[in-house]
This record gives C-alpha cells, sequence and structure tokens, in this order.
C-alpha cells in the first residue's frame, strides 16, 4: 500500500515543498516540489503573514495529508549526554528539559532535537546528542501550519540529513558554513560518529576554521565532503580545494535510495535536498511503525 505526505523545508532565504509516497519495493516516488524565494528571515518579518498564507495555499491543493517540518534554526547549542539504554521517546523529551535546565541559562526559550552519537553500542547506557536551537520564529511557523493539519515531524534539518547516511556505503560527511558558525558533521548509518560546532564572527573566521577542522582530520581526504551554507559560495569552495585538496561537493541525496521522477524537478538546492531528506525519513518511519504494529 502506498503512503503519500508533504515535506517543507525552510531556511534563512528560501523553502521548499515537496510531495513524495511510498512505491513498490523499497522505492519512493517525487510527485511535486516547487521552491519558493522566501524563507524564515521573511516569515518572521512584517510580511510573515502574507508569506505563510502563500504557503498554505499551496499545501491546501492536498489538504489531507500530513507534513513533514523541518526549520534551519539561526544556530545550534550542542551538548554530548548519555542517557538509559532503550529510553523511550517520551523519557527521552523528559530528559532533555532536565538537561536544559542545567545546560541553558533560557531554557523555555529553546527547543532541541536527540540523536544517536557514537559508534553503536551495548551496554546501560547510550550516548546521545542533543541539539538546543532557539525556538521562537521556527514555533510561529509551525504553529501556523499545524493549525490546518498534522504535523508527523518538526525539527531542525540535522536529523533528516542524518537519516540520508542509512543510504550510503561509506560515511557521510558534511560541513555547514553559515555567517556566525560552522557545523560539521560525520555520520554512518543514521548515527552522528564526529560532530563539531563552532561559533564565528565573521568570514575570515569561517575560512580559517573551515580549513583547519579539515586540515586537522586525516580521515575526509578519502571523503567527499558536502558543502552547504550561506557562505559555502564558489569563492569559499575554491579556497577550501585550494587549501586542502579536498574532495567536495554541494549538498545532495545520494544514489540510493530509488526516488521516481527526479528529472521532473529542479532538486539541486540545499533547500529542496532538505525537504526530500524529511520525507525521506518521516515515510521510514511511518513503515517502521507499521512494521511494528503488525
Amino acid at each position: 500500500m502506498s503512503t503519500s505526505l508533504l515535506a517543507c523545508a525552510i531556511d534563512a532565504k528560501e523553502c521548499a515543498v515537496i510531495r513524495m509516497n511510498t512505491s513498490s519495493g523499497n522505492g519512493y516516488g517525487l510527485s511535486k516540489c516547487k521552491t519558493f524565494p522566501f524563507g524564515l528571515e521573511e516569515l518572521a518579518s512584517t510580511k510573515g503573514n502574507r508569506l505563510l498564507k502563500k504557503l498554505d495555499n499551496h499545501l491546501n491543493e492536498w489538504p489531507n495529508e500530513d507534513l513533514a517540518l523541518c526549520i534551519e534554526p539561526s544556530n545550534y547549542l550542542p551538548l554530548p549526554v548519555s542517557f538509559p539504554a532503550n529510553t523511550s521517546e517520551e523519557r527521552c523529551r523528559e530528559y532533555c528539559r532536565i538537561e536544559a535546565q542545567y545546560f541553558l541559562s533560557q531554557p523555555r526559550e529553546y527547543d532541541c532535537d536527540c540523536t544517536a552519537y557514537g559508534l553503536s553500542q551495548n551496554g546501560a547506557h547510550e550516548k546521545k546528542m542533543l541539539l538546543f536551537y532557539p525556538a521562537a520564529a521556527s514555533q510561529r511557523v509551525s504553529e501556523h501550519l499545524a493549525a490546518s493539519r498534522r504535523l508527523i515531524f518538526n525539527g531542525t534539518p540535522q536529523l533528516p540529513l542524518l537519516h540520508l547516511s542509512r543510504f550510503t556505503t561509506g560515511r557521510q560527511v558534511i560541513l555547514k558554513i553559515e555567517s556566525n558558525y560552522l557545523l560539521l558533521t560525520e555520520s554512518k548509518e543514521g548515527r552522528i560518529i564526529q560532530f563539531s560546532c563552532r561559533e564565528v564572527k565573521n568570514r575570515k573566521e569561517s575560512e580559517y576554521f573551515t580549513i583547519k577542522e579539515l586540515i586537522e582530520n586525516p580521515l575526509f581526504r578519502d571523503t567527499e565532503v558536502q558543502l552547504t551554507g550561506t557562505l559555502a559560495d564558489k569563492a569559499m569552495t575554491r579556497l577550501i580545494r585550494k587549501k586542502t585538496s579536498m574532495l567536495l561537493k554541494p549538498l545532495s541525496i545520494p544514489p540510493s535510495p530509488s526516488i521516481s521522477n527526479p528529472s521532473k524537478f529542479s532538486i539541486s538546492s540545499a533547500v529542496a535536498v532538505k525537504a526530500i531528506s524529511t520525507a525521506l525519513m518521516a515515510l521510514d518511519s511511518q513503515k517502521r511503525f507499521t512494521l511494528f504494529s503488525d
């Protein structure tokens, strides 16, 4: 039985909406992909209500379908922790709230994504990475969209992008270069292997710490590094290639999974990749839930 859903990814400057369904076997079908030239910055401005209505009008072409939503925050505050093994999602959320009280000066102003961290492990405890992020701007958008349909995922792009590593044979390395922070993730089979997040003050610091991070990690010399972020432009890419001689490419969907009809749509932008990865994660989660429920 085929299952379809909508996914929306929102960056600072643009957003993308896709419609995807499961197809025969382990494949997926892409039936819609549309990118809008506005993002979270404009949605949080005085024009926000008008732009949210525009987004609503497009989503309402499929009024009964669930929505998976990912919104890129202005920054991340990572915290590695250990939780008891086999912790339920509800208890995990409770633990995250407790950690927030100790870690943040204003915990109510932050939301949190939680994911597995490190190589798979057995024992009484499991390592987790908590990704705290400012909540105000994303909450306004998510509450508006949740008023007219069910949200089956609401978080940052980090969990969907981690999910993409389930479709790669080796390790997936993504470097996000923003004006105020750098974020580097190395993942495999849906788990973070290595994680680094650093605040920067300007482009010069971004250049310096990006090159330093890559040169000091020899494992990346044999692995393609995917670049994304507002500062991951042609000039930055040329500089990194010159200083590190590493293999670089834009953020992209790996050859596997099997997605039908991708050539009909423009899916090369970073925001479209995030929307597709969000849909893949949500559909796979639904498949696992159905499997365990039968």
